[in-house]
């Protein structure tokens, strides 16, 4: 009776764990910006584009850059009417030389699945230039951030080791930056996939996501020899573990002794 339970114990974690990979998988979805050419936004309270998810977005990453200030000018921001909390240990700045900043806003349950859906960044009314990205992913379930690396003022750039924790199911590694890296943009690491630029001549703003997903520690980012300005914050987005794991789902699926 004991043989008989545990090998039927032994295939059903086989299944369950191949069905949990087969669900649980973290998808690049698509990526928007607040902008197109080399002007942002300045002199205004708020900005506002329309984001188009290609799937049902199981995660959202918003990424506000100041590109002529310090300061954080995003007030409040939201994605078809519902606020986007900043992400904790994700803004990064450059006070020295030309000054940046950069934040990360990220909503892992409960994304709205408008589809185009509004985003709105209520911003300081002055002359200071922000730009502004989106970004959706899709997942069997609610998301997370983890491995968060951040660079802040003047270096040369390389890609970066982001670790998702090898949640068991491949995540997505994004990176956004802004820059001083005048007349272009900094160049994209051989690992990774460029999605949404502006260069406003002095000063640039970009957001990559790695090219093929994976877990553990992956590349993502930019390479430039040449010290700058730099303000990046780089995280990857892994699915949240079911709660209870694969015995929880055993049992639910009535796999136990027969006593």
């Amino acid at each position: 009776m004991m043989r008989g339970w545990i090998g039927r114990i032994c295939l059903t974690v086989a299944l369950v764990g191949t069905a949990s990979m087969a669900q649980a998988q973290v998808v690049f979805d698509a990526c928007t910006e607040s902008h197109t050419g080399g002007t942002g936004s300045a002199s205004e309270a708020s900005f506002t584009w329309n984001h188009d998810p290609v799937g049902a977005p199981r995660g959202l990453i918003i990424w506000t850059m100041v590109l002529t200030n310090s300061t954080d000018l995003a007030g409040t921001v939201t994605y078809d009417g519902t606020t986007i909390p900043p992400l904790t240990g994700g803004a990064a700045v450059d006070i020295n030389g030309e000054a940046l900043h950069l934040k990360a806003y990220f909503l892992g349950s409960n994304v709205p699945a408008t589809d185009p859906a509004a985003v709105v960044i209520n911003r300081t009314n002055n002359a200071d230039v922000m730009y502004a990205v989106a970004c959706t992913v899709t997942a069997g379930g609610d998301t997370e951030t983890n491995g968060i690396v951040l660079l802040q003022e003047d270096q040369s750039l390389a890609e970066q080791s982001v670790d998702d924790g090898s949640p068991g199911t491949n995540s997505v590694r994004f990176a956004g930056i802004a820059s001083g890296i005048g007349n272009a943009p900094p160049t994209v690491g051989a690992a990774s996939t460029l999605g949404q630029e502006i260069d406003i001549g002095g000063q640039t703003a970009s957001v990559v996501r790695e090219t093929t997903a994976g877990q553990g520690a992956r590349s993502v980012g930019w390479t430039e020899a040449a010290p700058d300005d730099v303000a990046a914050v780089h995280l990857a987005i892994r699915q949240v573990a079911a709660a209870g794991g694969v015995i929880k789902q055993l049992l639910l699926m009535g796999v136990g002794p027969q006593w």
